[in-house]
């Protein structure tokens, strides 16, 4: 218990000093990407959907955090710092959105809105042309919500005791690492089987979680950017070369279509597996047009990198902890 409290007092008393800020002008140039997913009012209500939503209060303590002592960038201009080591402010950060959740526009907007910050939102096509939830929110709803005392996978029938925690979240990670692995029909078809083993129905809220179109081409008129996510989600470096070719090239044609304007950045999903990307899929997205590619690889933006493959950070909702992290990041850890 000291110890816990030793560390939560370090932390606060680097992140209030000067130390890594005088730090981080002596590292090279750099540039942070944050990730985020789901931003909501009460997230207790959503996280057995959701996983971890970020709640709102500490959403607008980011956003704040970002605007008075970081300098919030457009990826447009991350993308040109990467590409030709460009001017940028010094802590800039760009802050993305993955997959379309309705709370991006309807929760996190507002708050963008109020300080001045760009942002990127990532929409996985088939959940919000559909307004049905990604299948990784429905195996965690389903194993979540089950009754059942016993699950059976599909490939082996290995058996797992629901009712010991950690064999049922063991299980969950499972049928995520399946499900990873399947696109299109078959991968739905996949889900519907994992629910019916266990007892449970889709959450039935159409248009209720995910983003309409209307609300994505509102968010365009914001001068927010708008890219895709794929159209089921699969981690496409672990799918087959056509697979995954449909999966980029589709959701680039379909999401410009619904918008009405070319989409030029691209985000890898990560529902499982490693790693969630390949020198082929970087080539797809190449040959799609597709100008950025954002991933789930922790680290720094440098001049040089990769536009195609740019590293980004998950946010932690603690306040200290994020900034912390930012700190570390810009310093290259």
């Amino acid at each position: 218990m000291l110890a816990s409290k030793s560390k939560r007092w370090l932390k606060k008393a680097l992140v209030g000093s000067s130390i890594l800020r005088v730090a981080s002008r002596l590292t090279p140039k750099s540039a942070a990407v944050l990730a985020y997913h789901s931003v909501a009012e009460e997230p207790q209500l959503t996280n057995p959907i959701f996983g971890a939503s970020t709640p709102l209060i500490d959403f607008e303590g980011h956003m704040k955090t970002l605007a008075q002592k970081f300098h919030p960038v457009s990826l447009s201009e991350v993308v040109q710092f990467a590409r030709r080591g460009g001017q940028l402010p010094p802590g800039a950060v760009a802050v993305t959105f993955d997959d379309g959740f309705a709370d991006n526009y309807e929760v996190a907007l507002p708050v963008l809105k109020h300080y001045g910050i760009p942002a990127s939102f990532y929409i996985m096509v088939n959940a919000v042309e559909s307004g049905t939830l990604p299948w990784y929110c429905r195996i965690r709803f389903a194993f979540h919500a089950t009754n059942k005392r016993e699950w059976n996978t599909p490939e082996n029938g290995r058996t797992f005791r629901l009712e010991v925690p950690e064999e049922r979240m063991t299980a969950r990670s499972l049928a995520w690492d399946m499900g990873a692995k399947l696109t299109g029909k078959v991968q739905q078809d996949f889900i519907k089987s994992v629910e019916e083993s266990l007892g449970t129905e889709p959450v039935d809220a159409p248009h209720g979680f995910m983003m309409t179109w209307e609300q994505v081409r509102a968010l365009r008129k914001a001068g927010h950017t708008i890219g895709a996510h794929t159209l089921s989600h699969p981690n496409v470096a672990q799918v087959s070369a056509g697979e995954a070719r449909s999966e980029i090239v589709e959701s680039k044609r379909l999401l410009e279509e619904r918008i009405g304007e070319a989409v030029e950045d691209f985000s890898y999903p990560h529902p499982a597996l490693n790693p969630c990307w390949s020198t082929r899929t970087l080539e797809i997205t190449r040959e799609a047009g597709f100008k950025s590619a954002v991933l789930t690889t922790p680290g720094p933006v440098r001049p040089g990198d990769e536009p195609l493959a740019l590293k980004r950070i998950n946010t932690p909702s603690d306040l200290t902890q994020f900034t912390l992290k930012l700190q570390r990041t810009f310093l290259g850890r």
